[in-house]
């Protein structure tokens, strides 16, 4: 069976709209949905908020079947899919990876990271905490409909406080004792992956740590996302030079050390392999998107 590839980017050139680092819909019958009952798997994040109705998601092997009162957050590379009735409505909200990576949410999920994954795919929610994720996303939405400099801002900031929220309320409510062996294999190594990955990028190295073969990593890594140990190491790479490109003001040389390059060619020479570009035309690039 085919497995598609969404990304963000190919969006908007579809579109043929500028670049963003999100974008919002409500759920309903029509081109998104359609596009969304194909399995396939994305390089940006995606949280879906149910109103009214019912959907049937599978993510990975796993299929649920979600109410009103449940919300959905898909991580970048999940396989998955999901059919909706005539009467389901909500929002879907899909952001990139750059954006959650953001300095407040990296130093805030520091407590939830081994299981953040099993938790946040279904999370079924109060009425009151629903309507509190629900009044976030409605205002997500409003500004997503009048977009201008400082809406995207307060879009991505929002964004943000919603995730916090529903973390919290996964952490309280979600009983983790059921994750599998092999998903909690795999969060392991991508938890280490978030303390290392600076200085450690061998598969060999996280192997070890997690006293598993390199094989046995890599076939867990590929029945998770269809990635290799080493894309993944190197995705991780690559979405923080990402953000230090945007958001750090710090020149090539200083990004190439704190990330432990060698030397700034060095970190070219990554990144060229990997996007087939610079990285000053990946800055402007990326400029364009989150800058514009």
């Amino acid at each position: 069976m085919e497995i598609l590839d969404y990304s963000l980017k190919k969006y908007f050139k579809t579109k043929n709209s500028p670049c963003l680092s999100f974008n919002i819909y409500e759920l309903q019958q029509g081109e998104h949905c359609v596009e969304e009952e194909k399995l396939h798997r994305s390089d940006y994040f995606q949280v879906i908020i149910l109103t009214r109705g019912t959907l049937t998601q599978q993510i990975e092997h796993k299929t649920t079947n979600l109410t009103s009162n449940y919300l959905s957050v898909i991580f970048p590379h999940q396989i998955n899919a999901m059919t909706i009735n005539k009467d389901t409505e909500g929002i879907v909200i899909q952001f990139d990876e750059v954006l959650f990576c953001s300095d407040l949410l990296k130093n805030e999920l520091i407590a939830y990271n081994d299981d953040l994954i099993n938790k946040l795919n279904h999370v079924k929610l109060s009425d009151t905490a629903h309507a509190k994720i629900l009044d976030y996303a409605i205002q997500i939405v409003n500004f997503y409909k009048e977009l201008s400099a400082i809406k995207k801002e307060q879009i991505r900031f929002y964004i943000k406080i919603m995730l916090l929220e529903i973390i919290e309320m996964a952490h309280q409510t979600i009983d983790t004792s059921q994750t599998t062996n092999q998903l909690d294999y795999f969060v392991r190594f991508k938890t280490l992956i978030e303390a290392d990955y600076k200085t450690k990028r061998t598969v060999t190295y996280y192997a070890n740590a997690l006293n598993i073969t390199t094989k046995k990593l890599n076939s867990i890594c590929k029945s998770k996302t269809s990635k290799t140990a080493l894309n993944i190491i190197h995705e991780r790479l690559l979405t923080e030079i990402k953000r230090l490109l945007v958001f750090s003001g710090k020149n090539h040389k200083e990004i190439a050390f704190d990330l432990g390059f060698d030397s700034p060619s060095a970190l070219n020479k990554f990144v060229n392999t990997k996007l087939k570009e610079t990285p000053s035309e990946l800055k402007e690039e990326l400029s364009q998107i989150y800058k514009q």
